[in-house]
């Protein structure tokens, strides 16, 4: 009897349970069913992203390299100057006494001659003598003839083009040597400055067209202009240079930018972060579906990310992609097909319409980049040297303690006056200048 019950239990009827019949049983063998649609290629833009700053094209600080008072300004703040126009004159103090002495060098001399003349006549003195002190007479007079010529032109001249940044000094003041009286900027054209990885500096070469987003959401179309030979050897980085147009100087300088360059075109198919998966060794991928309906595993790799998936390479240009089960088939295994058609995005044929291949997160930023006119040749945009003077606080000669003075500039054309030279490289960002410039003569925009 208990025997009996045991086997009634076992057989599923204490639970209400009835025996499967053969359709049921049937039906449970066959092939899981998936929702499949063709996926097609698309061949779509690469792009390197990129953080940086943006750089005057020039900056120098104009610097007095005598003791002097401030006689005139004759400029203010923001006011654009030419290269060679004059920004201040100078009273040199120092020369003034300087005058004094070599005037009293000629006098004295002069009546030496005059005496040693007499007693050669007389037969008191050699000629040799006489040829000495003719000598010394003549270079006093060139030295009196210089240090005249360089208190009657006392004009402090600017060495580029730019706008008046900062004023340091007001008239009537006393300067010692070396000190800064303004600095001038040249915005004209911006230089983007980024580091960009070692993996992705060999798809970038001179010339190349950018797009650059600046902090004030500024878009500008540029080019590059310079790619470093060597990585930094801490970061392991190469400096990358763009020079952007900027001849309204709308865009102000030292200012966040993000750069996106294309390097080339690629085929990818776009898909929804849904259907991918992950085999056994833990690679990512996508399933597909064979000729002879089994499943097949194509790993994949993400180029690109966008809001609504992702643009993949690694299947062949045209296949059934699996969008709906695939989380309960394997590779390997039979299926049954059911095309999903009506799918958001799914033509009439099956084929998937991705969402424009700007349709990216990062793209979002430049989404209006197309609109941008052209950017000059790179024998135009990129021509000229650039050079910037150090920030404050780098550890140069300052103006009561204001800011970093470096090449100084100009105002007479005389030797040893005030002198005019090119801005010094802002250290690790820009390229080495070339010599000073001539006076009155440094380059404006280019």
């Amino acid at each position: 009897m208990l025997a009996a019950v045991t086997a009634w239990m076992a057989s599923g009827l204490f639970f209400g349970e009835e025996p499967e019949d053969e359709p049921a049983q049937s039906a449970r063998s066959r092939p899981t069913l998936v929702g499949v649609r063709t996926s097609s290629a698309e061949t779509i833009p690469q792009y390197v992203y990129s953080q940086g700053v943006a750089l005057p094209f020039r900056t120098n600080d104009v610097v007095a390299d005598i003791s002097s008072r401030v006689e005139s300004i004759e400029i203010q703040q923001g006011d654009e100057v030419e290269a060679g126009e004059t920004i201040a004159h100078l009273r040199p103090e120092a020369r003034t006494s300087r005058l004094e002495s070599a005037r009293r060098r000629v006098e004295q001399l002069e009546t030496d001659v005059e005496a040693i003349r007499r007693l050669v006549t007389q037969g008191f003195a050699t000629e040799s003598r006489l040829r000495d002190l003719e000598s010394q007479l003549s270079d006093a007079r060139a030295t009196l003839a210089d240090v005249s010529e360089q208190i009657q032109d006392t004009a402090v001249k600017s060495p580029i083009f730019g706008i008046v940044s900062d004023l340091y000094v007001n008239e009537n003041q006393s300067l010692p040597a070396g000190t800064a009286l303004a600095r001038i900027v040249n915005n004209a054209p911006l230089r983007i400055m980024l580091n960009v990885s070692q993996r992705e500096v060999g798809a970038i070469e001179r010339g190349d067209p950018a797009v650059i987003r600046f902090a004030v959401d500024d878009l500008a179309s540029g080019r590059v202009c310079f790619v470093a030979p060597a990585a930094d050897p801490e970061t392991r980085t190469f400096r990358v240079e763009i020079r952007v147009p900027n001849a309204d100087r709308s865009i102000p300088a030292n200012i966040s930018a993000e750069a996106r360059l294309r390097t080339g075109d690629e085929k990818a198919h776009f898909v929804s972060p849904a259907v991918l998966t992950l085999d056994d060794a833990g690679r990512l991928g996508l399933k597909s579906v064979t000729q002879d309906r089994t499943v097949e595993f194509i790993p994949v790799r993400i180029i690109r990310g966008g809001r609504d998936g992702f643009w993949v390479t690694g299947p062949p240009d045209e296949f059934q992609l699996i969008s709906r089960g695939q989380g309960f088939v394997r590779a390997g295994e039979p299926v049954r097909v059911e095309r999903k058609d009506e799918e958001s995005g799914a033509g009439k044929d099956g084929t998937f319409s991705a969402p424009l291949p700007t349709a990216g997160v990062q793209d979002e930023k430049f989404d209006k980049a197309e609109e941008i006119a052209e950017p000059p040749s790179v024998s135009d945009l990129c021509r000229g040297v650039a050079a910037n003077a150090p920030p404050p606080g780098s550890g140069q000669m300052t103006t009561q303690g204001a800011i970093g003075a470096t090449g100084s500039v100009s105002g007479s054309s005389a030797a040893g006056s005030l002198s005019s030279t090119g801005g010094t490289a802002a250290s690790g960002l820009a390229e080495p200048a070339e010599g000073s410039e001539p006076q009155g003569e440094a380059g404006g925009a280019p």
